[in-house]
C-alpha cells in the first residue's frame, strides 16, 4: 500500500513540476505581448500606408480626372469624400508630431500604364 502512494505522489509531484514549468513558460510569452513599445517611425509608416492606399481608392474610382498626367489632392479631401476617418476633432495626427497633422498634406496621384503612382508630399504646396 506504501508503495501504491508512494508512486501516486511521484506521479502527481512530476504532473505539478511539468504544468509549473509550462505556465511559467506561457505566461512570460504572452506577457511580452502586452508589451507597449512606441515606434513613432513604424506608426508614421501605417499612417502614410493608409493615406496611400485611401488615394489609390480614389483614383481608381475617378480614374478619368487622371487621362491628362499628373493631379494632386489633399489628405482633407480624401477625408470629406469619406475615404478616410478622422478623429473626434476631423484630423489625421502626425505619430511624430501630436501638434501636426495629415490634413493639408498634399498627395501626388500620376496613372501610369500598371495603375498609379501616388505620393505623400512633405509639406503642403497650397
Amino acid at each position: 500500500m506504501k508503495f501504491i502512494n508512494d508512486k501516486k505522489f511521484l506521479t502527481l509531484a512530476i504532473i505539478l513540476l511539468l504544468f509549473s514549468i509550462s505556465y511559467f513558460i506561457v505566461v512570460n510569452k504572452i506577457s511580452y505581448a502586452f508589451v507597449s513599445d512606441y515606434n513613432e517611425d513604424f506608426y508614421y509608416d501605417q499612417v502614410e500606408k493608409i493615406i496611400e492606399s485611401s488615394a489609390k481608392k480614389y483614383a481608381e474610382e475617378y480614374s478619368a480626372e487622371f487621362n491628362d498626367g499628373v493631379k494632386y489632392i489633399t489628405v482633407q479631401k480624401l477625408i470629406d469624400l469619406g475615404y478616410l476617418i478622422p478623429d473626434e476633432s476631423g484630423d489625421i495626427k502626425d505619430p511624430s508630431n501630436e501638434n501636426s497633422t495629415f490634413n493639408n498634406r498634399q498627395i501626388y496621384i500620376r496613372k501610369t500604364d500598371d495603375g498609379f503612382e501616388i505620393k505623400i508630399e512633405p509639406e503642403s504646396k497650397i
